[in-house]
């Protein structure tokens, strides 16, 4: 017995010695700690580069670096967050985990930094991975003085600008009328003031000062030699457009696209601009088209005219803007009213309808989601009715709802901002095209008429969302005499359309230099909504949209 039970000790014994011998040589997992989401206070856009582990964001040119709130950082999952403890405000209090909205953590949290300079983020889950943030301003410099021709040359890097001035009509640099001159921050103190220095003939100097920082700028005026092109380049996603003037109506270019994600660098190969994508006007200026490009990249390019050929210039395409739920699969209900939205936070808040105020005596919706009737995942239901016996019509707009005005009439803020350019809207449709039978002036001749859908999108140069006024008559003006309207494009139907059909919107724009700042995209089941005309029996479905870019 008692040997038995030695045995069996020494057994354990040994083995227990065995084990304690083993290494433990597995390996841990390899997994990338990414940060997958940025969004800060006052963002404009963020780039994101996985390869190199940089994040460089774009805010408005009134923030404070010094103090910038963090509002989304969202990291691989399990990863832990360890910010540069200097650039924090209050260290302590930042969070040591990725998070989708500073209004869901605990309020003693602090996620305030300071980004006058890049900052370090260390991400760790099994091995460390050193991220860095850069917080720039979005910079707009606006230049401009009298009898001006062409486009400044900038020279950001050595703080030098070149302002050229048709010679016949400034032959003198003594007397120079500088109307705008913004060179840094929209709200920088600029000194001397710009419009009391006249006298160019030598170089003027500007200090400009914001967020406790200077910066000297150089600014020349000078006439436009035979041998100068004033050339004006306008950047868009995927194209770019460039126009000045011909001699001889001789005009060629290429161009290639810049590697900037390398120390080394590296060009792709030259292409040359077709014939097709130039075009020669009769009163001697020009079009040149570069098309098909990389949104977000630097390209090189040659410019050849009259057989003068330019040195090689730079210019970046813009980023793509996305709109948010444009597919129309993400919807929240708020109480009685539902919002094509994934939820009213600011990051998701971009659709509205008139639902809220159909809803004010009960709950009725003329805009939904639809479930069943799809073409991918869920859509939008637009279905125009009669609500406490005043007709509304089913609509959906990127914007918000203000407030219900007298017995039938409503306030809306129109546009949500946007800076990209697209070519079209796209999208599926189906409609059931009902009869008028709710009519209001001055649209009582169409009772007994087909009913119409309305689909379009505007691009706009607003400084704030467009107030529309239904009792006041007050709407956007969707024509060309609105010099604020930089693009539009319009989708009118009164047919019957049973299954899902694709659409398309082209955008036509005023010019190819004015960049927009609002996007509005508005669908109705019935065209003459605003003014309670239309049918309760039209009916709009909405699915699977996109902006193209081409």
């Amino acid at each position: 017995m008692y040997r038995k039970e030695i045995w069996i000790y020494l057994l354990i014994g040994i083995a227990t010695l065995l084990q304690s011998c083993i290494e433990n040589d597995i390996p841990y997992p390899r997994i990338k700690a990414e940060i997958e989401k940025i969004d800060v206070e006052g963002m404009v856009t963020a780039k994101i580069n996985g390869e190199m582990n940089t994040v460089t964001v774009k805010v408005a040119d009134t923030l404070d670096l010094r103090n910038v709130q963090v509002r989304t950082l969202e990291v691989t999952a399990g990863a832990t967050v360890m910010p540069d403890s200097s650039s924090c405000l209050d260290f302590v209090h930042f969070p040591d985990t990725g998070f989708s909205s500073v209004d869901s953590l605990p309020g003693t949290v602090n996620t305030r930094m300071n980004f006058r300079k890049p900052v370090s983020f260390l991400l760790r889950i099994y091995q460390d991975y050193l991220w860095t943030v850069s917080v720039e301003h979005d910079i707009n410099r606006i230049i401009k003085v009298k009898n001006q021709v062409g486009t400044p040359l900038v020279d950001e890097h050595n703080k030098q600008i070149v302002i050229y001035v048709d010679e016949a009509a400034q032959p003198a640099f003594s007397n120079i009328e500088i109307e705008t001159l913004q060179l840094g921050s929209s709200i920088a103190v600029t000194t001397p003031l710009p419009e009391t220095v006249h006298d160019f003939r030598r170089p003027q100097t500007f200090t400009v000062a914001a967020f406790g920082e200077t910066e000297t700028w150089t600014v020349s005026v000078l006439h436009p030699g035979d041998d100068v092109q004033t050339n004006t380049v306008s950047a868009w996603s995927k194209r770019v457009y460039i126009e000045g003037t011909t001699k001889t109506g001789q005009v060629s270019a290429r161009y290639r696209i810049v590697d900037t994600t390398t120390k080394a660098g590296g060009e792709g190969e030259w292409e040359n601009v077709l014939s097709n994508e130039i075009e020669i006007r009769e009163d001697g200026t020009f079009l040149l088209t570069f098309t098909h490009l990389k949104p977000g990249s630097t390209y090189e390019y040659e410019l050849t005219v009259d057989g003068k050929t330019d040195g090689v210039q730079t210019f970046t395409t813009e980023t793509i803007d996305p709109v948010p739920n444009l597919s129309f699969d993400d919807w929240y209900k708020d109480g009685k009213s539902w919002y094509a939205n994934k939820d009213l936070t600011e990051a998701y808040y971009f659709w509205d309808s008139g639902n809220k105020g159909s809803n004010s005596v009960g709950e009725a919706n003329p805009t939904s989601p639809e479930t069943n009737d799809v073409v991918k995942g869920k859509a939008a239901r637009l279905e125009s009715k009669t609500v406490a016996g005043v007709f509304a019509a089913g609509s959906l707009y990127t914007g918000t709802f203000g407030k219900v005005e007298g017995l039938s009439g409503a306030s809306l803020n129109f546009g949500r901002p946007y800076t990209s350019r697209p070519s079209a809207l796209k999208g599926y449709y189906k409609y059931n095209a009902g009869t008028i039978d709710k009519a209001k002036a001055p649209y009582e001749a169409l009772k007994g008429l087909k009913d119409s859908c309305h689909i379009y999108v505007g691009l706009f140069a607003w400084d704030k969302p467009f107030p529309v006024s239904t009792s006041d008559g007050v709407f956007v003006d969707r024509t060309w005499n609105n010099e604020t309207m930089v693009a539009y494009g319009e989708l009118v139907s009164g047919e019957t359309v049973r299954d899902y059909t694709v659409f398309t919107i082209p955008l036509k724009y005023r010019n190819y230099s004015t960049k927009p700042t609002y996007i509005l995209i508005v669908a109705s089941a019935s065209k003459y909504g605003d003014y309670f005309t239309g049918s309760t029996s039209s009916v709009l479905l909405l699915d699977e949209c996109e902006l193209v870019f081409e």
